[in-house]
């Protein structure tokens, strides 16, 4: 994990910046492109970017004072597995139907409604732990972590593997 911003005025900064720059990535490559060609799991770009909205609703879920599992919509035994893998293959699923626009539109939809929130928060709310978000939870790390490793770090991490699909097809 990179540093931590000190203020929420640094972090929304770094999350515009990497949000910029997943797009500028993203516009580099045609509708076709993004809609149509699979990795070796059958990972689409677009089911990339669709799994970059989820998780950053189940952020704005979490710091609504409910559950990443209920803002994922996933039953207790495959949120309690730790599995990420079948998780996000559960989530892959339930979305495979959407369109390039619906998936680019709910990714944005999901954006504004989490920044919006993070807007609301205080620089005192962001080294809060997890569990104060989440009563059912006792994980102490700091909510930041999380906002990061959900937002401009989680861009940066799927770019590679999307290019991937990309440059190969």
């Amino acid at each position: 994990m990179t540093d931590r911003p000190a203020t929420k005025a640094e972090l929304l900064r770094r999350i515009q910046a990497g949000w910029d720059d997943f797009h500028a990535f993203l516009a580099r490559y045609s509708r076709e492109q993004l809609s149509t060609l699979k990795d070796a799991a059958g990972w689409t770009p677009k089911d990339h970017i669709v799994h970059l909205a989820v998780w950053e609703d189940s952020i704005h879920t979490l710091l609504n004072g409910q559950s990443q599992r209920e803002g994922l919509g996933l039953d207790e035994a495959t949120w309690d597995g730790g599995d990420y893998d079948h998780q996000n293959a559960v989530l892959r699923e339930r979305y495979l139907a959407l369109t390039l626009d619906e998936a680019l539109d709910l990714f944005r939809r999901s954006h504004a409604r989490l920044v919006a929130k993070i807007e609301a928060l205080s620089d005192e709310d962001l080294p809060r732990p997890y569990r104060h978000y989440d009563p059912t939870s006792d994980d102490d790390r700091p909510i930041i972590g999380w906002i990061i490793g959900d937002t401009y770090e989680h861009f940066q991490e799927h770019t590679p593997w999307i290019a991937a699909i990309l440059d190969e097809g």
